[in-house]
């Protein structure tokens, strides 16, 4: 049985470039909508907002608890977005008739203009970015991305549960994970 490492002998370092989490991130940083210079000369929201705007402007009516899910993104990051696009007049937020409490979303003239001049640039980096692939294998690539997003949450809602039973107490984001699991059921 070999003994562990001492301080003073060279570990072999683990291979991040393999990891695909990583490799998924590095990808989700290189992509983030801010960056790119198309964007960048259409609007200068900032990434948190272009989600939002997205959102909205594709599963109107929405509402932020909607976004959070759909998105992954916490809540406070999306009430930060839709505070940031109400200020600029993008979106518009309405109460539904039969509950008042619940607030829907919805672009405005101004936001609707946005959202296409952004969606059009996005269908043309789409396309660019997925021009080496067939049309099979996009749909392949789109179907095994789903899979890891559902994988995802899982793990991590069940590692948080774990947390949970064991008596730790969870932070907002594990709070967030085992909701979005439970959604998905």
């Amino acid at each position: 049985m070999k003994s562990p490492p001492t301080d003073t002998e060279q570990k072999t370092p683990y291979e991040l470039d393999d990891h695909l989490p990583y490799r998924i991130a590095v990808i989700s940083n290189i992509l983030q909508l801010g960056r790119d210079i198309a964007i960048r000369k259409i609007t200068d929201l900032g990434s948190r907002e272009l989600r939002v705007l997205l959102n909205v402007g594709t599963y109107s009516p929405v509402s932020a608890a909607q976004i959070a899910f759909q998105t992954k993104l916490d809540s406070y990051t999306v009430s930060r977005g839709v505070k940031t696009l109400l200020g600029k007049k993008l979106i518009d937020k309405r109460s539904l008739p039969n509950n008042k409490k619940e607030k829907l979303l919805y672009l405005t003239d101004k936001g609707q203009e946005l959202y296409q001049q952004v969606t059009e640039s996005l269908q043309q980096r789409d396309e660019q970015l997925a021009s080496f692939l067939t049309p099979k294998q996009r749909q392949t690539l789109t179907d095994n991305l789903k899979k890891l997003e559902l994988q995802a949450v899982e793990l991590l809602a069940q590692h948080a549960l774990n947390e949970q039973d064991a008596g730790h107490e969870l932070s907002g984001d594990q709070k967030e994970i085992i909701r979005w699991y439970n959604k998905l059921d």
